[in-house]
């Protein structure tokens, strides 16, 4: 049986398909639920405040972090979908397959991210 070239591709890209979208309910689940600002902040103890100031701080980077995450794994699915998953956006070279499998919404080869990085 011979199969398309596109065909092919979806068959190479499952794997990463599958790995992003078990990723992605992780983070739905870690995140549905948590109300950041749900703890009161009044309290007559300076150092209570204090505490619970700090975490609120903490939750809500959490929060931000995981909802970036959420966007790179639905703009790599969204590459999985139209084509270009496994491509560099900065030269257009494939992305190393050990890459993938380490950072599934990887945008870019290890050279290209390190030239931003440095940027």
């Amino acid at each position: 049986m011979v199969q398309s070239m596109a065909t092919a591709v979806k068959i190479r890209k499952a794997p990463y398909r599958k790995l992003l979208l078990q990723k992605r309910d992780e983070l739905l689940a870690s995140v549905k639920g948590e109300d950041v600002l749900s703890t009161s902040l009044q309290t007559p103890d300076a150092v209570e405040f204090a505490v619970k100031a700090l975490e609120q701080d903490v939750s809500a980077a959490t929060l931000e972090l995981r909802t970036g995450m959420l966007k790179e794994i639905d703009s790599a699915l969204d590459r999985v979908e139209g084509g270009t998953y496994g491509e560099c956006e900065g030269c257009g070279e494939a992305i190393n397959p050990e890459r993938l499998k380490a950072i599934p919404w990887a945008r870019y080869c290890v050279p290209c991210q390190e030239l931003r990085s440095r940027n």
